[in-house]
């Protein structure tokens, strides 16, 4: 084996092969709506000996390698045909430190059971997702917005630190002081480049009770509310306790709303959004202020609401638009960085006007706050400062023969806003951007790539769009 390595006799771990009863659940990814895929194993590691074993047995017998936490990559590349995937989701431990105002979770984790203990031990929080079955890994290694991320951050953001299995089956520790160049690279760059994470540490956040709001207008009001939101959601302006989600579903869907969550009461929330209010009336306003907890339920649309949320059921837009109900999906992203003319609104309600079925829309989330604090250079994670929202182009569907126009539509959409939005989030990764690697990293590539030929001299974690692809 190269450089003297010992490879390990037998793989650890619960190991699922093609023979195992559990293998065709094992290989899904949570995207449904992508082709199968054939591992030759796949690797429940129940310690980071199992990973280390994982990744030495694989490179003694040339197969490929694929980590996988949650299991939630939207083209599916936490799984490979004929390789290992080393799936860490058994590591899930969430290990609190009050004194330090920490936390130690397993990269296996998921975000819903992560909020639930932070806040049943604590009353603390990390700023992450909405999405109740992501795993904390992929989340945090490409970056991680979230409903509280202009406030505290993204999720890489309240990263102090890791532990990473290498290519050579060491464990080694990352942070600001130790490893800095991994550690930079990880706050950003993407999940499966540098070796596979089996730990993390994060800063928490103390939190209370935040007020959950929507505003609803009819679908003929699209252009006046693009207007008002864009100016009113002004990065720099916008009060950082709040953030607001703009969805723009499709003609046939027939709705217009702004969402989001603001760490404070409902009076200090109603004067913030009085000027979007005055701007664009909305036919309707819904605002509950509930335990910090309740509102993670609420925006992750899992299980009945609790009994606190009483009749805010409709204050969301219907969970057709819910990963949980439609798992056959395409999704794809762009930032805005400029304040959008006529000619792009125009193209939004076109294409939206022409959307081949109503769980079809286009998202905007609002950047700005502690997002834009740090540079765009100080982290891996390129898209902060004069990013005025991140858009998510999305179409849902049930069944295979509607796949094609579905995917047709998002790509045409993208494509189509091109001069108004450009760039990408790797989270939301996507197969048809062609210059994934700009998109993604823009100005931070070039470093990326020397800290990947540093780390993984062998280009052993390598997968479509990852950094080996550009070092062979």
């Amino acid at each position: 084996m190269e450089d003297g390595l010992e490879a390990p006799q037998t793989l650890t771990g619960l190991v699922v092969d093609r023979h195992s009863p559990l293998y065709d659940e094992a290989r899904k990814d949570y995207n449904t709506g992508l082709r199968p895929f054939f591992p030759k194993y796949i690797v429940y590691c129940y310690d980071v000996h199992d990973v280390r074993n994982a990744v030495l047995y694989s490179r003694a017998h040339h197969l490929p390698i694929r980590a996988r936490s949650g299991g939630h990559s939207y083209e599916g590349y936490s799984l490979v045909d004929g390789g290992v995937v080393i799936d860490v989701s058994l590591l899930r431990r969430v290990e609190l430190q009050p004194d330090c105002g920490t936390a130690v979770i397993g990269a296996g984790a998921e975000l819903l059971p992560i909020y639930q203990e932070l806040w049943d031990r604590q009353r603390v929080t990390i700023p992450g997702g909405s999405c109740p079955t992501v795993g904390i890994a992929g989340l945090t290694l490409g970056g991680g917005f979230g409903l509280i991320s202009r406030r505290y951050g993204l999720t890489c953001d309240a990263l102090r630190s890791l532990e990473m299995v290498d290519a050579d089956g060491r464990l080694i520790r990352a942070s600001a002081e130790r490893n800095e160049d991994l550690f930079w690279a990880s706050c950003g760059g993407g999940g499966g480049n540098f070796g596979i994470v089996t730990s993390f540490t994060f800063q928490t956040f103390p939190v209370d009770k935040v007020t959950i709001f929507t505003l609803r207008w009819d679908w003929t009001d699209l252009r006046s509310v693009v207007k008002a939101f864009q100016v009113w959601a002004d990065p720099r302006a916008l009060d950082r306790r709040i953030v607001p989600i703009l969805k723009l579903t499709s003609q046939l869907a027939g709705q217009v709303a702004v969402v989001g969550e603001f760490v404070g009461p409902p009076e200090e929330l109603r004067a913030l959004l009085a000027p979007l209010v005055g701007a664009a009336p909305p036919r309707s306003v819904g605002l509950k202020y509930v335990d910090y907890i309740d509102a993670v339920y609420f925006f992750a649309g899992v299980a009945p609401p609790p009994p606190e949320l009483g009749g805010l059921t409709g204050l969301l837009l219907p969970h057709p638009f819910s990963h949980e109900q439609h798992e056959k999906f395409k999704n794809s992203s762009a930032y805005q960085f400029d304040l959008f003319p006529d000619a792009a609104i125009d193209t939004m309600i076109h294409w939206l006007s022409i959307a081949p079925q109503p769980a079809t829309l286009v998202q905007l989330d609002a950047y700005g706050g502690a997002i834009s604090d740090i540079g765009d250079h100080a982290t891996a994670f390129s898209h902060r400062r004069g990013v005025r929202s991140s858009l998510q182009y999305q179409a849902y569907w049930e069944s295979n023969v509607q796949a094609e126009e579905n995917i047709r539509w998002v790509e045409g959409f993208r494509r189509a806003m091109l001069p108004w939005a450009h760039a990408a989030y790797v989270n939301y990764i996507d197969q048809n951007i062609r210059r994934w690697p700009e998109a993604y990293y823009d100005e931070n590539l070039r470093r990326l790539l020397r800290v990947k030929r540093m780390y993984d001299p062998h280009n052993v974690f390598n997968f479509p769009q990852g950094l080996g692809q550009l070092v062979r």
